[in-house]
């Protein structure tokens, strides 16, 4: 695998200064006080070197003062051995990431959430290098890769044009002075239309090692999230977790006994989940999130950027963020309420934090209070763990909601705000934030708005109403219902475009296509929503849809398993839906189609309804009150057409379900049997897009 690249620098191979032990009175020193001693520089200063590692496979070997770390271009350029020179200690080399091929291993492994991360495109690809900066203050290198867009396996046969043709830049970067590295994520597009990848970021690594386990913490609206290791189960269960409800763009993995650990920062607007997976024997574990709002445009790439912090002198962490790491720990004596702040600096520099902290208690009874403590002044933060106390008079029984508002003066003069809660159990008998068993939160700690960056509408763009265009987003089962095939067979030159889905988020699966792009969204009169559920499209695309929704883009909306779900709750676009969110609607049947509440409306003219079929399922909805939503059609007593007019804007609702059979309903006729069924289909398309 000695491989030269096209992109090689050409500068001589430089020797590989792999770094010597840290005396054992060093490691002594950390994990009993905390305490860090001045680290000279390494040899050769702060480097980046093509080396050849002990398998005589190609490495890029990249090294400072404090961090020394192995690259492997022949896969994907993950980080296979990192050393904190101040412990001494590879996190990574007991993963053996090389020789578990069937695994993950390593850090920074690239995945492709529409991919199986065992046999994706990019699992064992050789990525192009070139080293761009080689000290004395920053080394940095460039990793790049072209992007088929293979769903679901490494050539699988079906294209996402979502992932074609699409460019993978990584860069990262150390600089002398800074304990910790930089990585930069660029996804550039070489094609006409919007890309939208779902990046998936793995990492694995090991600090305890032998019988012991590590402890991965994600902060979330419920409480810190914590698998593995002995530390406080914060909340949720031990084992494989899908955080969907972070509060924050961070996630931590350290071992409580040897205080040390790895933090990553990665923006919160763009991340989809945090993840994390632990292995039976507890010997081996993940870091990983996903970004699912990533948009690249062909003139504008996305970036992203991934800080890893390593950290000693903690035990637990409780938030992070680009000026410190925090840690709480509180606790009772003699009727005050005592916590002890520790905090480490982070990627950003930090001339002084000033702390207010509020307690939220008397939580489970009928009236909560809250007392503020005195303010707290830490001063001289570094990699070693500044620590403070504060002491509250307060006897209350647990649990606790802490509040802390972090006042951040930055060296320059000016002050960040950055805000977190704690919610801590104590004596609490439920030992998790809950009533009662089987009850909801006692408390749901706050959670920002994702805000993935949505370009503004070009000026004077105007939805095509000269052409009849229509995008269709079809999931499990559309095929049955022949919606492509009922417009173009009535609508003479009509265009049906598709992206295709199993209707709801799955690994291994994703939407084909999607119009992110506002000329392209303005050039269709209307959008078919079939059996999906809106994240699907993810949130950034909802924030597309807005303005051409409010621009009088027609709205159809089809049944299915996996339709009016809305799981963009808190987004504007439902306002343009005319159903509550519910979960679970579908019904067994039969029911038939009744007669319409309005005849006279214009997508029931010319259709024939003297022999009405039937749905052997149905949904169970209902609409929205004071939403504007009417009732066109009923099945059996249940809504079955629903309209919904928002100025010049139509949205119509169809609640048909293209599953059953109907021998097993006594040959009742389903709906998508019906003769009528294709001209109702396309007078409901017409109208949504002012065809009428």
């Amino acid at each position: 695998m000695n491989q030269t690249l096209a992109i090689r620098p050409a500068e001589e191979r430089l020797e590989d200064t792999m770094i010597n032990k840290l005396r054992t009175l060093l490691t002594i020193l950390i994990l009993a006080f905390g305490a860090v001693p001045p680290v000279t520089e390494a040899e050769d200063g702060v480097h980046a070197s093509v080396v050849t590692d002990e398998d005589d496979d190609e490495a890029i070997l990249m090294e400072s003062e404090w961090i020394s770390m192995h690259l492997l271009p022949w896969r994907q350029a993950l980080i296979n051995r990192f050393v904190f020179r101040p412990t001494g200690n590879d996190i990574v080399a007991p993963t053996n990431p090389k020789h578990r091929m069937g695994g993950g291993g390593g850090i920074l492994m690239d995945c492709l959430w529409e991919q199986d991360w065992r046999f994706q495109e990019l699992a064992y690809k050789q990525y192009k290098y070139k080293v761009t900066k080689n000290g004395p203050d920053e080394a940095q290198v460039v990793f790049e890769t072209d992007i088929t867009g293979w769903l679901g396996s490494d050539n699988s046969g079906m294209v996402s044009n979502l992932l074609s043709n699409l460019t993978l830049r990584r860069m990262v970067t150390l600089k002398a002075g800074q304990p910790f590295f930089r990585f930069d994520i660029e996804f550039i597009n070489n094609d006409r239309w919007a890309k939208r990848p779902t990046f998936w970021v793995h990492n694995n690594s090991i600090l305890r090692g032998g019988s012991g386990k590590d402890t991965v913490v994600r902060p979330t609206d419920a409480a810190l999230a914590a698998i593995g290791g002995d530390q406080e189960a914060y909340a949720g269960p031990q084992g494989m977790q899908f955080i969907d409800n972070f509060t924050h763009g961070w996630s931590a993995k350290l071992s409580k006994e040897r205080r040390e650990g790895i933090v990553y920062l990665m923006d919160f607007d763009y991340v989809g989940k945090l993840y994390n997976c632990f292995e039976n024997h507890g010997e081996s574990g993940t870091s990983e999130w996903w970004y699912n709002s990533i948009l690249s445009f062909s003139k504008q790439p996305w970036k992203g950027r991934v800080y890893i912090l390593p950290m000693i002198g903690l035990s637990r962490v409780d938030h992070a963020n680009p000026h410190f790491i925090c840690a709480m720990e509180p606790r009772r004596e003699e009727g005050q309420l005592v916590v002890d702040f520790a905090l480490t600096s982070s990627y950003e520099s930090a001339a002084q934090v000033t702390l207010v902290t509020e307690v939220r208690y008397n939580l489970a009874g009928e009236k909560p209070a809250t007392v503020q403590a005195e303010p707290l002044i830490i001063d001289n933060l570094a990699i070693q763990p500044t620590r403070a106390r504060l002491a509250v008079e307060l006897d209350a029984p647990d649990p606790l909601l802490f509040k802390v508002k972090a006042f951040v003066e930055l060296p320059e003069g000016d002050v960040k705000t950055y805000t977190f809660q704690r919610f801590y159990t104590g004596d609490y008998r439920l030992k998790s934030n809950i009533r009662n068993v089987g009850a909801g939160p006692l408390v749901t700690l706050d959670r920002p708005v994702q805000n993935p960056l949505v370009p503004p509408v070009p000026a004077g763009l105007s939805i095509n109403r000269k052409d009849f265009k229509v995008f269709g987003i079809h999931g499990v089962g559309t095929l049955r219902l022949g919606l492509e095939q009922a417009v173009k067979n009535d609508i003479p030159a009509a265009v049906y475009e598709t992206g295709y889905c199993v209707g709801f988020d799955a690994p291994q699966n994703g939407l084909t296509d999607f119009p992110y792009d506002y000329e392209r969204l303005y050039d269709h009169r209307v959008l078919v929503l079939s059996n999906v559920q809106d994240r699907e499209f993810r949130r950034v695309g909802a924030s597309i849809l807005l303005p051409w929704l409010e621009a009088g883009g027609g709205l159809v909306m089809v049944g299915g398993p996996f339709a009016f779900s809305f799981e963009h709750r808190e987004h504007p676009i439902n306002s343009r839906y005319p159903f509550v969110p519910q979960e679970n609607t579908l019904r067994r049947g039969p029911l038939q189609l009744q007669p319409p509440d309005m005849p006279d409306h214009p997508i029931f003219a010319g259709i024939k309804l003297d022999n009405l079929p039937w749905l052997h399922f149905y949904h169970d909805l209902d609409l929205k009150k004071d939403s504007g939503a009417r009732v066109l059609m009923r099945v059996g007593d249940q809504p079955f057409i629903v309209e919904r007019v928002h100025e010049k804007q139509r949205t119509i609702a169809v609640t048909i379900n293209p599953f059953g059979k109907e021998a097993f309903f006594d040959g009742k006729l389903h709906v998508r049997n019906w003769d009528q069924w294709p001209n109702l289909f396309v007078n409901i398309v017409k109208y949504a897009g002012h065809g009428n």
